[in-house]
């Protein structure tokens, strides 16, 4: 491990873990950091200069080629853009570290299709700011949440019967079915290491693969949803009062609660002018793999920042609201989720969740790798 002069020795840890485990960097690859200039100024683009400068500084101590792209790219609803610079510069380049807000593989088709067609590396680098890098969240191994989202995988195989409640008032039933490629979404079984699945590479390790569902009825409540869409919708992320969705073979059939879920009922009936029906579609959940994913508001007092965080934590599940196909018309992907925390989740004859807890957690390749890291943050928080 390298030490710059002026880095932090944990960001100088948590950097090298991204570039070295995640990123995969080489000697002599062309890597480029994207950023946005406007994520300077207090934009949804957070980041800062000192964040980029470190990282590329890393890259060039591993005998690769760092260049930083500063963007200007104001975002527009419903004209969401894949910049031509940006283009551009990734054909030239290996590995693209990815510092947007805005600029998202999932819901972006032409972004993805790009990554994807071109076999580019795309690091996700969700800590995009100097105090996030030296958070314990950027500090936990991501072999040891890329362990615990390969173990939370394996109950997830063949047709079994799932059922999902919790103290809110959620109780759902149905059945769990294998992996299908869903717009939007890469990769194969539900099981697939990352790095054999997409070249997309989320960075701290994200999110479990979607779970395809059918046959599901029952109540979904939640108070909280990703913050990519909250925005449009109007609300924040974190909800006055929790969302009621009644399901019925797979399909929402009525919405209600306070301001948040008239807000949800708006914007759904004008998606459907643009995607169609199935924006009342119910037919994914997957949830949170990262033991650590939870930020205080001095680390990053952007609030829809520490939502993406904590929407991947491994207490945190979360459905899709909708799930309509992107079309020549509309080159987007509606990704619009309802999450919740303190869920008991059963598989089969296997329980995936007991209240809040993720029960892979416990298995032993899990705490063999916690146990490699005595001195960086794993499974349980210090007190």
């Amino acid at each position: 491990m390298s030490y710059q002069a002026g880095i932090p020795r944990a960001a100088v840890t948590s950097i090298g873990d991204m570039l070295d485990n995640c990123a995969k960097i080489q000697p002599g690859q062309e890597v480029l950091l994207v950023a946005h200039i406007d994520g300077l100024y207090g934009s949804d683009n957070m980041v800062d200069e000192t964040a980029v400068s470190w990282i590329a500084s890393e890259v060039r101590t591993r005998g690769a080629n760092a260049s930083v792209l500063w963007i200007d790219e104001p975002v527009k609803q419903h004209e969401w853009r894949f910049p031509p610079v940006v283009k551009a510069a990734m054909s030239g380049c290996d590995v693209m570290i990815n510092h947007s807000f805005d600029l998202v593989f999932e819901e972006i088709a032409e972004f993805r299709d790009f990554v994807l067609d071109k076999n580019i590396w795309m690091v996700r680098n969700m800590a995009t700011t100097s105090a996030l890098l030296c958070s314990d969240w950027a500090l936990t191994p991501y072999e040891l949440v890329s362990e615990i989202r390969y173990q939370s995988s394996k109950v997830f195989t063949g047709s079994k019967n799932f059922k999902m409640t919790d103290e809110n008032g959620t109780c759902l039933e149905g059945v769990i079915v294998e992996h299908q490629r869903r717009d939007g979404i890469p990769g194969g079984p539900y099981s697939m290491r990352r790095h054999k699945a997409a070249p997309y590479l989320p960075w701290p390790e994200w999110v479990h693969p979607p779970i395809n569902i059918k046959d599901t009825s029952g109540e979904f409540v939640f108070d909280c949803m990703l913050s990519w869409w909250s925005r449009y919708i109007g609300i924040s992320p974190y909800f006055t009062d929790p969302v009621r969705l009644t399901i019925k073979d797979c399909r929402i059939t009525d919405i209600r609660g306070g301001l948040e879920a008239d807000a949800l009922k708006r914007y759904l009936k004008s998606m459907e002018e643009k995607v169609g029906d199935d924006v009342y579609a119910f037919d994914i959940f997957h949830f949170g793999v990262h033991p650590q994913a939870s930020i205080m508001e001095h680390q990053c007092p952007n609030i829809l920042h520490r939502r993406i965080i904590e929407h991947s934590h491994s207490s945190n599940i979360h459905v899709h609201i909708g799930s309509p196909k992107s079309s020549e018309k509309y080159p987007y992907w509606m990704h619009i989720t309802g999450d919740i925390r303190s869920a008991t989740l059963k598989v089969g004859d296997t329980l995936v969740y007991d209240k809040g807890y993720l029960t892979c957690l416990d298995e032993p390749a899990v705490k063999e790798i916690a146990g490699k890291y005595p001195d960086r943050p794993g499974l349980i928080h210090k007190i």
